[in-house]
């Protein structure tokens, strides 16, 4: 695969100044939109982006409060986001486009989907549901994410980049050297003293509790109103989204549009687990 840098580019929509990064610039092509995981970042799909730049405008967006956006002062609920979205792909000529969300992604899909619906062609919900997988596994990975995990202990600050990844290696052992560098690199900023402090609008944590379950039933009425086609896509091993719910979700979409599947050995992580693998998942469900 050869190796391609995205162009920064930002644009005023929605009341807020949105970052993205553009990987084609062909405004010629179809645009595929990616947005990340909850605290995430636009870089999350520095690995993915680049298998669909033959036939995609890919653009990949730092969501409200994360990375390079500006925070809000208006909150953080689904359907504000999901307004984002539609109010960027009007402001830079990207639609109609196809959609890949991962993890929160996935939920600012759902209203994305049924709210939007005509400026959409293909949508692909990656690994999250309306509710928590409700296995003993998918238990423990809820209870953590509501007590706040490791994130109620982190540090306001760190002194350099080597301390806030020496910290992070401590509290995922699974992530990679590469993925916590990353992570610092472009969730972190220097503040006035020079502190590396988190870009991430901290009122975003909310959504890991009781407000992401309070959206719960309105995510379900989202999924019942998707007009476009959809994929609701799972890794095998994942305990975030449970099999029943991604077969429940597929078949609630309206006129069959619904379908799913499952990438092969990833967990919630999906791209980042199997890339190869979710890779061809979607361009085979993006090509129909």
């Amino acid at each position: 695969m050869v190796s391609y840098i995205p162009e920064d580019k930002f644009v005023f929509a929605n009341g807020l100044k949105m970052h993205y990064l553009d990987w084609g610039g062909d405004t010629t092509k179809k645009p595929l939109i990616l947005m990340h995981g909850i605290g995430g970042h636009a870089h999350a799909f520095d690995k993915f982006a680049p298998y669909f730049l033959d036939a995609y405008r890919v653009l990949s967006l730092d969501g409200r409060g994360c990375g390079d956006t500006d925070w809000s002062k208006g909150g953080y609920s689904v359907q504000s986001y999901a307004s984002d979205i539609a109010a960027f792909a009007q402001a830079v000529g990207a639609y109609p486009f196809d959609y890949y969300g991962h993890s929160q992604g996935s939920r600012i899909g759902m209203p994305l989907g049924a709210y939007y619906g005509d400026l959409i062609d293909h949508l692909v919900l990656g690994d999250y549901g309306p509710y928590p997988d409700p296995s003993p596994a998918g238990r423990d990975t809820a209870r953590t994410r509501l007590g706040g995990g490791a994130r109620a202990q982190r540090p306001r600050g760190f002194f350099g980049p080597q301390q806030a990844v020496d910290w992070h290696k401590e509290q995922d052992s699974t992530a990679s050297d590469e993925q916590i560098w990353n992570l610092v690199k472009y969730t972190y900023r220097s503040n006035w003293d020079g502190i590396l402090v988190p870009k991430t609008d901290p009122e975003i944590w909310w959504l890991n509790g009781r407000t992401a379950l309070k959206e719960g039933p309105f995510l379900w009425d989202s999924v019942a109103k998707i007009t476009c086609k959809t994929l609701v896509l799972r890794g095998e091993t994942s305990t975030v989204l449970d099999r029943d719910q991604t077969e429940k979700m597929a078949a609630t979409i309206p006129d069959g549009k619904g379908s799913h599947g499952e990438v092969p050995g990833a967990g919630h992580g999906l791209h980042s687990d199997n890339l190869d693998g979710t890779v061809k998942i979607i361009r085979d469900f993006l090509a129909t």
